[in-house]
């Protein structure tokens, strides 16, 4: 946490003396995000399986290489999102404490509208361009055979569409949105048939919920602008607000990149598989160091199968070591600490969408476990990721532990318009499935009922 502190106050120090630092950062790497996209589309015309163990250890280890370019010069985003948000946040409390905005709104209200996104997700635009085919299937008269049927057939009775052609395009663009950061799940027409089917069942609006989407940027600038004329913030407080609206466009685009990654590595992964006989999912949890010497020096299985289960990588100036099992609880135990939680009832973090909430605790730990958020229900994580989207939007409040303004959390629960609080450090540990709680996003804070 140390090193994420130096790194906070050095953007905003250098956000003082220049105020466009964060555009001309995001600039810098995006030669690096071009180049990462340009190899994708090679690995995609591959013939991986014609290759031999040496052409194909090659390739793996020039995408390793791009991938570390790219993500190295985009680590600063850690630093700001995890260091900023707590003091951005009590700046803005000081100001309008003595402001005569206090009587009029609550400052979680105000902390909100000032660090709305504005731009759009990526996850945003993958429901855009899903409605817009929606609306055009909507217009050839296709509406009756999506309710009626089920996938299967819809396929089948919709096979001379001249919208098919649009359902491709956004298959080919979107099919990696489903994805986490471990496994990869490409989406196929059918798929996306079944959300167009869910959207014609929810008998929505598709044109105005489409507006709605594309509109909420300009939305949220407006009242932004419209909130500084409030509230005197200062120029280095409005400074710092608008490179926080960079460093969310930053951080979305390294995640979009990120889901593809578990794409292109998952292709090149499937092939060393074969090859080695060894699971890729255990694969997965080697280093890129060791999956470049896997044809020289075979890993051990049980060991890689052991890292998986319960599995820590430890860096040091020396180089870095993956351990697991006891060694790895060791590790977590000398570098996190031991603190008892068991007499907690209520905790704090930042408020991200204001609101209040009572609802049922379901611990999401991974995109494996989203099925058992009911509507209603508090979805309590870590932090969130694009594949937890469809639990979120049958939550009633979300609460993380990580996270900050420019979080996944932070960005969808302003979009869907659930309270959610993040950034508590300890709700994961502090709660359990099934006990009541209530969420007051209004004052930040989570309180067990039973």
């Amino acid at each position: 946490m140390d090193d994420i502190k130096k790194v906070s106050a050095a953007v905003i120090r250098a956000g003082k003396k220049d105020p466009q630092i964060s555009s001309r950062f995001i600039k810098l790497w995006q030669p690096d995000q071009d180049r990462f996209y340009k190899k994708c589309i090679e690995i995609e015309k591959m013939d991986l399986g014609k290759l031999n163990d040496r052409e194909l250890i090659k390739v793996h280890d020039e995408f390793a290489d791009i991938i570390l370019n790219k993500n190295s010069s985009s680590s600063l985003i850690d630093g700001f999102a995890l260091g900023t948000d707590v003091m951005i946040a009590d700046e803005i409390k000081e100001i309008y404490e003595k402001s005569a905005l206090k009587d009029k709104m609550r400052f979680a209200d105000v902390f909100s509208i000032l660090t709305a996104p504005v731009h759009l997700s990526f996850i945003n635009e993958a429901e855009v361009s899903l409605l817009k085919v929606a609306i055009e299937m909507e217009k050839e008269g296709l509406k009756n055979i999506f309710v009626r049927n089920e996938p299967k057939k819809i396929k089948d009775l919709i096979k001379n569409a001249k919208s098919l052609i649009s359902l491709g395009k956004h298959q080919k663009n979107f099919f990696w949105v489903k994805n986490n950061y471990v496994s990869s799940y490409v989406l196929d027409a059918g798929d996306f048939i079944e959300e167009i089917k869910r959207l014609f069942e929810l008998d929505i609006g598709l044109k105005k919920d489409l507006d709605k989407i594309k509109g909420t940027p300009a939305l949220n600038k407006k009242k932004k602008d419209e909130m500084m004329k409030q509230i005197e913030l200062g120029k280095g407080l409005k400074t710092m607000i608008r490179i926080s609206e960079d460093f969310t466009y930053w951080q979305d685009e390294r995640k979009r990149s990120t889901l593809w990654i578990t794409h292109y590595f998952s292709l090149i992964l499937a092939e060393i598989s074969k090859r080695v006989k060894i699971d890729i999912e255990d694969l997965k949890y080697m280093t890129c160091r060791e999956t470049s010497r896997i044809f020289e020096r075979a890993p051990n299985a049980t060991d890689l199968k052991a890292r998986r289960k319960n599995g820590v990588y430890y860096w040091e100036k020396e180089g870095m070591e993956a351990l697991h099992s006891k060694d790895a609880d060791e590790v977590r135990k000398a570098v996190l600490g031991e603190t008892s939680l068991s007499d907690i009832d209520d905790f704090r973090g930042l408020t991200a969408c204001t609101g209040k909430a009572t609802g049922k605790v379901k611990i999401v730990k991974s995109a494996t476990e989203i099925a058992k958020v009911e509507k209603g229900d508090i979805l309590v994580a870590v932090m969130t990721r694009p594949d937890y989207v469809p639990a979120m939007k049958r939550a009633a409040a979300i609460v993380t532990d990580e996270g900050g303004i420019t979080s996944h959390a932070a960005i969808v629960s302003r979009e869907i318009g659930i309270p959610c609080i993040i950034g508590t450090k300890i709700a994961t540990k502090v709660l359990k499935d099934g006990q009541l709680i209530e969420v007051n996003a209004n004052h930040g804070w989570v309180k067990i009922i039973k």
